[in-house]
Order: C-alpha cells, then structure tokens, then sequence
C-alpha cells in the first residue's frame, strides 16, 4: 500500500493542480502505484473539489486497482466534514440530526407503502363481495368487517402521511438553517460513517 500522507493544506493545491490529478486518474496510461498516491493525498485534502474528484474516481473502471478507495473515500468525508469551530460543530449535529430524520422519513414510507398495497387489496377483495352479493351469489355476511378494516386501514395512512409530513418539514427547516458552505451542499448519508464521540 501506499505511504499514508498527513492532512494536506487547502492552499497548497491550486485548481491546476486538481486538474492535473484528474488527468492523471483517469489516464489509462497511469500506474497503479500512482493512482494510489494520488488519491491517499485526495483523501487527506480536506476540500470538496478533491473529495468530489475521489468519488468521482470511484466510479471509474480503474478503481478496483486501488483497493482501499472506499475506506479513502470515507475517510476525506471525515476531513473534509470535521468541525473547526462551535458554529460547526453545531450544524454538524444538525446534520446528524437530519441524518435520523431522514431515515425515519424512508422507514415511514416504507410503512405507508406497506399499508397502502394492503388497502388496495383489500379494496378489491370488498368491491368484488359487494357486487358478488347484489348479484346474490354471495351472503351479506361476507362483507362484515371488510369496511372497517379499510376505515381502519385508511386511518393509519392517514396518521402516517401526517408524520411524514411534520418530519419532511423539520429536515427542510434543519437544511435551510445550516449556514457553513461544505455543510449546507452536503448529503447527511455521507455522515454515517463519521462519528466525533
């Protein structure tokens, strides 16, 4: 592997320098050892153009010859997302924040998802019944608990889309309140690898 390198200085790379490092990382004709020294110097430059080149590099088909870019990857997020001040560490744990809600706003969705598929079975498992039953082939009997559990079921997505919703509008809130430049563009999933405790 690669020698490990220590956090490099923002002003010590220039855009022609980035530049310079994506031709090389995307050159076909580049060694291997160099691209590993390349991006083990990206992953410890902690600035969005290096970290974006990093992850764009992952996409490349030569990424596989280096072997530890995912661990590189996470670990220019951490350089790059460590807070340096109050304010940062603040709308760090905004971010974590939002990172929760996020998830819980999928697991909900999920849930809704869940309940909706069930009520439109159930839906058509009433209708069918109930015309089964006008036509009478069937007794009215059948139909009996049917309606109240699509009440019960349409309640529940109710009262979910109502959570949704109140957590949707907290993350909004939370993102709109975030002020620090690297924070405010940044994907709260990149944080849960990132932990400061």
């Amino acid at each position: 592997m690669t020698e490990h390198v220590s956090i490099q200085d923002p002003e010590d790379y220039s855009n022609e320098d980035m530049m310079a490092f994506a031709e090389r990382l995307f050159s076909p004709l580049t060694p291997t050892e160099e691209l590993e020294r390349i991006c083990m110097l990206l992953a410890h430059l902690p600035t969005e153009p290096a970290q974006q080149l990093l992850r764009r590099f992952r996409e490349s088909a030569r990424s596989e010859e280096v072997a530890w870019l995912e661990t590189a990857v996470e670990e220019g997020a951490f350089h790059l997302l460590t807070p340096k001040n109050e304010l940062e560490e603040q709308e760090f744990l905004t971010l974590k924040v939002i990172e929760e809600l996020e998830e819980d706003i999928a697991d909900l969705s999920l849930q809704r998802d869940k309940l909706d598929l069930e009520r439109c079975k159930c839906d058509v498992r009433y209708s069918a019944i109930k015309a089964l039953v006008a036509a009478g082939h069937l007794d009215p009997d059948e139909a009996l608990g049917l309606d109240d559990r699509l009440l019960c079921l349409r309640n529940d997505i109710s009262q979910i889309d109502e959570r949704l919703e109140a957590q949707e509008t907290i993350a909004r809130y939370l993102k709109d309140s975030i002020t620090t430049p690297r924070y405010k563009t940044c994907d709260a999933s990149t944080l849960r690898h990132i932990h400061l405790d």
